[in-house]
């Protein structure tokens, strides 16, 4: 219904009777239902005019009588509403009302002869005059609005009035919600008492201008948050008759501003991790960048990162934080725990409180870094269109921490995360080919001598050994010459197939020229590197060993060469020297042998 609409319809349907009483007033000599005769008596020698009336009069009277007593109701019941300071004059506005009903009830009820007299017109006038002394002389106006019903009572932010008693004198229902107190418990009540939290703030207000007060009201999705301010309330003469306390509520404009705060905040973090994951091409160093300032922006208890391994179906999980503790790195199967529904479906994940959850979920959590359960959890994948790269997650041992706004801002860094994880990748695959033999795939010469110089280093601060065999095929020419380069290349790869099969992950081989090879022992005597060599020489020999037509040719030999740190020497350089020199040693004794190198002062002789 449109507004306005009711209160036409209301003021026709109300208006009937009166509308039809004139008319009938107007033809009355017609049909005579207002005045059923008229005529003229005298009375202490004064003429009267004495109506009998008829019907419809009294039709009207009971009409309009309806309304008088039902005006009388709401004026009545209004006065039990009114604060106990002001009952006074309101009584005296119901006795201004009972007057002219009064006078007109004695009118058309008596039967003195008197009753002829109609006083009400009179009696108006009386009600009028009593209805002004009370308006300028009992300040009715002063405290009580006009329109309070309309504007005060439905006003958002609430409203209580103290007078200089500091009695609350008046309340809204506003702030009854407030502060959870109704309009009959508080008037009349001291404003330190119903109002204790704020009580000193409003001794203070009195006696200088202080700044408007925040409060917070309720918890979690219930608080409120409301500014406060305090001012006097004076009369007409501009006298202090007391003071009122607006509570304005401001919790979606702190929301708001919040919110445009947290998201000024969120934007700077991606353009910071932005700028972080360009400036590095490093994969520990990146993920690490990411959390510090993913940190800034989500609060959480737990962060780990975890790359994908499809070939194996594992999460090697690269990053790990719990509670401020940093984990060791470690691999987990891609089949269990809340992980494992991100690897399926190349979805986020976002679970509010994992106790209430738990049960309904398609997966079962799995439990790493602090050995408890997290309530709350979110996770979303690392991936290149369906190339799925890894995860990033984040958890919290509060229910109902993150929410969409945080899995947003997730999925964000995770797509800027994945695209640098990438180029990390393919800088170490970079880093690590120009470090090997295209070939053979092991160390080159210069990755090979960088690795000798770093394990030294480490074995003489331990100090543990570290033997180095100097290994060459024997007459490798031979094999280019007779079979071809295929083949002679084939037999370079055997011979590294041999020595890998022999040597532990810490243990390096290189190529170091040609047909020569060497093997970086970490802590390993000589007894022990000799050991090794033997072994590497025994199953080269059995390696099959084909021409391009497939027919079985001779297998290679080899000869090495030992030398161990500190045993020879404590110079890397003079320890490749001795080495080499064993190796020439096992060459000119018939080749196919193990040499063990000599100490320097005694390798001339």
């Amino acid at each position: 219904m449109p507004a306005g609409k009711l209160p036409r319809e209301y003021a026709r349907s109300e208006s009937i009777i009166p509308v039809i009483t004139l008319v009938l007033a107007w033809t009355n000599s017609y049909h005579h239902l207002i005045w059923h005769r008229v005529s003229l008596i005298e009375l202490f020698g004064i003429k009267l005019l004495q109506l009998n009336y008829g019907t419809w009069f009294w039709i009207h009277v009971l009409y309009s009588h309806s309304l008088y007593l039902s005006g009388m109701y709401f004026l009545i019941r209004y006065y039990f509403k009114t604060p106990k300071n002001l009952r006074f004059q309101a009584r005296y506005i119901i006795a201004a009302g009972l007057i002219p009903g009064i006078s007109n009830i004695f009118y058309l009820g008596s039967s003195n002869p008197l009753s002829i007299i109609d006083f009400t017109s009179l009696s108006f006038a009386v009600s009028g005059i009593l209805i002004v002394w009370i308006l300028y002389y009992h300040r009715f106006l002063d405290i009580i609005p006009i329109a309070r019903d309309t504007l005060i009572e439905n006003m958002k932010d609430g409203i209580i009035v103290v007078d200089l008693q500091d009695r609350i004198v008046d309340i809204n229902p506003a702030a009854e919600t407030i502060i959870n107190h109704s309009f009959k418990d508080v008037i009349g009540e001291p404003a330190e008492q119903i109002l204790s939290e704020i009580s000193d703030w409003i001794s203070f207000s009195k006696d200088s201008e202080t700044p408007a007060k925040i409060l917070n009201i309720g918890e979690g999705k219930n608080k409120k948050i409301y500014v406060l301010s305090f001012s006097p309330l004076s009369d007409a003469q501009d006298q202090l008759i007391g003071h009122t306390i607006v509570f304005h509520d401001n919790t979606e404009s702190l929301i708001l501003n919040n919110n445009l705060k947290d998201q000024a905040d969120r934007l700077a973090v991606l353009y910071e991790i932005g700028k972080a994951i360009t400036s590095t091409l490093e994969i520990d160093d990146l993920l690490d960048l990411i959390y510090k300032h993913l940190s800034q922006v989500i609060s959480c208890d737990a962060y780990f990162v975890s790359l994908y391994l499809p070939e194996d179906h594992l999460l090697d999980i690269k990053l790990l934080i719990d509670q401020g503790k940093r984990y060791a790195p470690e691999k987990s199967s891609a089949s269990e725990g809340l992980s494992s529904w991100i690897v399926k479906n190349r979805k986020p994940l976002l679970i509010q409180d994992l106790r209430k959850e738990i049960n309904f979920l398609p997966v079962k959590p799995v439990m790493v870094g602090e050995k408890k359960l997290s309530r709350s959890w979110l996770g979303v994948p690392m991936q290149i269109e369906d190339d799925l790269i890894g995860l990033l997650a984040v958890a919290s041992y509060q229910p109902n921490v993150f929410d969409e706004m945080d899995q947003l801002l997730l999925e964000q860094i995770a797509q800027q995360a994945v695209l640098s994880i990438q180029n990390a990748r393919i800088h170490e695959e970079v880093s690590r080919q120009a470090k090997l033999d295209s070939l053979t795939g092991v160390s080159n010469h210069n990755h090979l001598i960088e690795q000798l110089y770093e394990d030294a280093e480490f074995a003489l601060t331990a100090p543990t050994p570290l033997s180095l065999i100097m290994l060459d095929i024997d007459h490798f020419k031979l094999y280019n010459d007779t079979y071809g380069h295929v083949i002679g290349d084939q037999v370079l790869i055997l011979t590294v197939q041999a020595i890998q099969s022999h040597i532990k992950k810490t243990d390096t081989v290189g190529r170091w020229g040609g047909e020569e090879f060497s093997v970086i022992l970490p802590n390993t005597t000589i007894s022990q590197a000799k050991l090794v060599a033997d072994r590497i020489r025994h199953t080269l020999s059995e390696l099959p060993l084909f021409n391009v037509e497939g027919k079985t040719i001779p297998k290679p030999t080899i000869s090495q060469g030992i030398a161990t740190l500190p045993d020879h020497t404590s110079d890397v350089d003079e320890l490749v020297i001795i080495a080499d020199r064993a190796l020439y040693r096992a060459k000119n004794k018939g080749r196919d042998q193990v040499a063990i190198g000599k100490p320097a002062q005694t390798s001339q002789s």
